[in-house]
C-alpha cells in the first residue's frame, strides 16, 4: 500500500530527514506512523518546486499480517489503516481513475452525464445518477475537465472535490489560461459533438505534453498527485 501527502519546507527534504520533519512540523500526519509503528514502511520524497514536496509512504502488503490478531483479514487491516490515514491528512496513491463529464441538453431541461473506465463508456440521465455514483466511488481519482461539472453531482457525491483532478485548473496554473474543451477537439482529431467524444478527449489530455490551441505545449502534473 502507498499513501501520500503534500508538505512545504524551505529546508531540503529527503528520506533521511522526512520523519523528523513530519514529527516537528506536521505532527498529525506523523502520528499515523507512530500509531502503526509495528508496520515497517519506507518514505520517498519528491521535490515539486516552490518549496513543496510530495511524500509517499510505502508499506508492503505482508506487513499487515502483523495485525491479524486484531483484524480478521489483511484486507480488513489495510482498510482500517487507510481510513485512519485519511483522517490524518494522507490519501492512498491513486492507481486508477474514472473520467467524468456532464452536459445539459439543448433545451437545458435535462442533464446527461457519462463516465469512462477500463470497462468503457457509460452514460446516464439525471434519474440514474445514483447508479453512476456507485461506480464512481470505487475509484480513488475522478478526472474532469472543468470544476463546473462537479457541482452537478455534489449533492450525491459530497466529497468529490477531494478526489477530483480538474484539467482546466491545471492548465490555468501552467499555461495561464484554460481553453474550452471543444477547442482541443480539432487539435486532437476528436469529435466533441457527443458526450462520448468529450470523454475520450479528456483522457487524451492526461498525456503530456498537452497541445494548446495557440501552438504551445505544456506538461501538467500527474493525476495521481494529491489534490490541493
Amino acid at each position: 500500500m502507498e499513501i501520500q501527502t503534500l508538505v512545504e519546507s524551505k529546508k531540503e527534504l529527503g528520506r533521511e530527514n522526512i520523519g523528523e520533519f513530519l514529527k516537528e512540523h506536521y505532527p498529525d500526519r506523523y502520528k499515523l506512523i507512530e500509531n502503526w509503528e509495528e508496520l515497517k514502511g519506507e518514505f520517498k520524497v519528491m521535490p515539486l518546486g516552490d518549496n513543496k514536496y510530495l511524500v509517499i509512504y510505502s508499506i508492503p502488503e505482508n506487513e499487515f499480517e502483523k495485525e491479524l490478531g486484531i483484524f480478521q483479514s489483511v484486507g480488513e487491516a489495510m482498510g482500517a489503516f487507510l481510513s485512519t490515514a485519511l483522517e490524518h491528512g494522507w490519501e492512498e496513491v491513486p492507481k486508477s481513475y474514472v473520467i467524468y463529464h456532464a452536459e445539459f441538453t439543448d433545451d437545458r431541461n435535462k442533464l446527461i452525464a457519462g463516465i469512462k473506465t477500463e470497462e468503457g463508456i457509460s452514460t446516464y440521465d439525471q434519474l440514474k445518477l445514483e447508479e453512476m455514483m456507485k461506480k464512481m466511488v470505487r475509484y480513488p481519482r475522478v478526472i474532469a475537465y472543468s470544476s463546473d461539472v462537479l457541482t452537478y453531482i455534489k449533492d450525491l457525491y459530497p466529497d468529490i472535490h477531494t478526489k477530483a483532478y480538474v484539467i482546466a485548473r491545471e492548465l490555468a496554473k501552467t499555461a495561464g489560461e484554460a481553453p474550452e474543451l471543444e477547442a482541443f477537439g480539432k487539435i486532437y482529431g476528436v469529435d466533441t459533438s457527443t458526450l462520448e467524444g468529450k470523454l475520450n478527449l479528456i483522457e487524451k489530455l492526461l498525456k503530456n505534453p498537452v497541445k494548446l490551441p495557440d501552438g504551445r505545449e505544456v506538461n501538467l502534473r500527474p493525476y495521481w498527485y494529491p489534490v490541493e
